[in-house]
């Protein structure tokens, strides 16, 4: 039903690990659909029985009408063959969502091709890899293997904590206390999040800590410094996801090094310095701003959680901030909002700039970062173009319902609703209290309250209720969305049509 705006690859993965005796089993499911090829076709009557002998399983839910998911059916096929042959083996199936709609409304498919990740049956997490062939793959082994390593020995675990990445080790005297198994837990829920280990033997155990029954998060050395412990101990329940709930917040530590995988941890409002941020290549100067932005941290008293970031990770994110790709920047993001920090070319980092860019924060004397095309020369057409210098005073006029669509130029589900638009803004054009306005959102910010991800995405806002918009999923021909807005409006009816 729509454009997908740059990532419709949603997923799930979950808890148990492989058992040899269901090998047996997978294989038998994936040579019963050899005929359709090694992708193993599910419907409701056969998702659960195939999927329960599946120690790791990954499902496609797709259309067969959508432009994502033929193109991805090739690399998706290719990937099914050879992970039949993994060891142990992978299924890879397949859900007609059109058809099997109960299917795609229990794991809450939205968009076209929505993949997830299962493991004896059960969905677990989001599948978050590529959609090339190899990709596939890559991703899917990594998933098959243990999610948490056990460290037998000593030089187990010195190879272990030289790992570059932030690690979180579970030491039990058996894998059946209470801890070890909520432990398994959050390994099987995060194995992509952190390295994760765990230790039995006492004499290993005695190496790295002191006692047992206890979770360690170690940070990487790379980001050693004198504000931080290097190590944090777990003292809350045996519960997987306040395990996972401390890992994530040590992670972030005082100012945390924010990537693409991690920025799901940065708590808003968040302070971001962008800048060329190698610890391998130019490890003074990376630390040389985080060591700045920490002890900055710690003077001064802030609601902001403060990170740093490479601008080569986040090169098209800068782009959408007004920013040049490369050049050192310090924004401020929350929820509603996006503040950029003054500045000119070539700009050198100073502690203090940051400081006032904070309390100007704290002081609400900042001016919000708009992205917006220029305001059109004229707005007299049937359909309204906004921009995001003029959304309030178009969207957010209080006198009048609007229905708006927010689209991508390239979109071709895009370009086939436009004449269908504009002959409802026609219908609607002696109507005081109806709005019918169109944007771009690939080249303006629709605010946070309107979830745009993928094209085009349609949204009523009545009047009388502008913070809780409706948006329009039904059919998109004129006689439907003008049925919709009959029925949805809150001003009243000055139109013949109405």
């Amino acid at each position: 039903r729509g454009c997908l705006g740059g990532g419709a690859l949603a997923g799930a993965q979950f808890l148990t690990w492989q058992m040899a005796s269901s090998w047996a089993l997978l294989l038998l499911a994936l040579v019963g659909a050899a005929l359709a090829g090694d992708v193993v076709e599910l419907s409701e009557a056969t998702f659960e029985s195939t999927l329960k002998n599946a120690d790791v399983a990954l499902v496609e839910f797709f259309a067969p009408w959508c432009g994502h998911c033929k193109k991805l059916a090739p690399e998706y096929e290719k990937a099914a063959t050879e992970l039949k042959n993994n060891d142990p083996p992978i299924l890879l199936g397949s859900v007609d969502a059109t058809i099997e709609s109960s299917l795609a409304s229990k794991f809450g498919v939205t968009g076209y091709p929505t993949l997830k990740i299962f493991r004896k049956g059960v969905e677990s997490g989001p599948y978050e890899g590529p959609r090339t062939a190899s990709g596939i793959v890559k991703y899917m082994q990594k998933q098959a293997g243990p999610s948490s390593k056990e460290l037998a020995t000593a030089a187990d675990l010195e190879k272990f904590l030289k790992t570059e990445d932030h690690a979180v080790v579970g030491v039990f005297d058996n894998k059946d206390t209470p801890l070890a198994q909520a432990f398994q837990q959050f390994a099987d829920q995060s194995r992509d999040d952190f390295k994760i280990a765990h230790i039995y033997a006492a004499d290993v155990a005695a190496k790295f800590t002191t006692g047992t029954n206890v979770v360690v998060y170690v940070q990487p050395k790379r980001l050693a410094n004198k504000w931080e412990e290097p190590r944090a101990v777990y003292s809350g329940k045996a519960n997987a996801n306040a395990i996972k709930d401390f890992a994530a917040e040590q992670s972030v530590g005082l100012v945390g090094h924010m990537t693409p995988d991690s920025e799901k941890f940065f708590k808003k409002p968040l302070l971001v310095t962008f800048y060329d941020l190698d610890f391998a290549r130019n490890p003074s100067g990376a630390k040389y701003i985080r060591n700045r932005l920490i002890k900055l941290s710690k003077e001064i008293s802030t609601s902001l959680q403060f990170a740093v970031a490479n601008t080569g990770d986040f090169g098209q994110y800068q782009h959408q901030l007004g920013l040049k790709a490369g050049d050192t920047s310090v924004v401020i993001l929350t929820d509603k909002a996006k503040y950029v920090m003054a500045k000119t070319a070539n700009y050198k980092f100073n502690a203090d700039d940051v400081k006032k860019f904070a309390a100007d924060y704290a002081a609400g004397t900042l001016e919000e970062y708009i992205k917006s095309e220029p305001l059109p020369a004229s707005n007299d057409e049937p359909v309204k173009v906004v921009v995001g210098r003029n959304f309030n005073q178009i969207v957010e006029d209080e006198s009048k319902d609007v229905f708006i669509e927010f689209y991508a130029p390239w979109c071709g589900h895009c370009k086939s609703l436009a004449p269908k638009w504009d002959e409802l803004a026609k219908k609607l054009e002696g109507d005081s209290g109806v709005t019918i306005a169109k944007m771009d959102a690939t080249a303006n910010d629709p605010p946070s309250k309107f979830q745009v991800q993928g094209y085009p995405t349609l949204y009523f806002v009545p009047a009388n209720a502008k913070n809780s918009p409706k948006k329009y999923d039904g059919p998109r021909e004129v006689k439907d969305m003008l049925e919709f807005v009959k029925k949805n409006r809150t001003t009243k009816a000055s139109h013949k049509e109405l």
